[in-house]
């Protein structure tokens, strides 16, 4: 089962309305995530499927339907691999 979680050298600082800026510094890189790119990165803290992903991001939201946020889970996952986030397969 793959699970995703944030990588454990890239620092999160926290922009306000704006989202966050995240660090790496292995990268020397920095990307820019909107308010609901933080809400996905603070879930990442644990690993995490992506179905689990998806219903705590909806279950945050207020969202019924978690297939609403899917794309934008996927989307963000996909964004941000290898250097941001990691995948763990068992």
């Amino acid at each position: 089962m793959t699970r995703y979680l944030a990588n454990s050298v890239v620092s999160c600082r926290d922009e306000g309305l704006d989202g966050a800026l995240l660090f790496n510094p292995d990268q020397d890189g920095v990307v820019l995530i909107n308010p609901t790119g933080q809400l996905i990165w603070d879930i990442l803290i644990l690993p995490r499927t992506v179905d689990e992903i998806t219903n705590l991001l909806a279950e945050k939201l207020n969202i019924t339907d978690a297939s609403v946020v899917a794309k934008d889970v996927d989307a963000f996952l996909k964004a941000l691999q290898p250097d941001y986030i990691m995948v763990d397969e068992d």
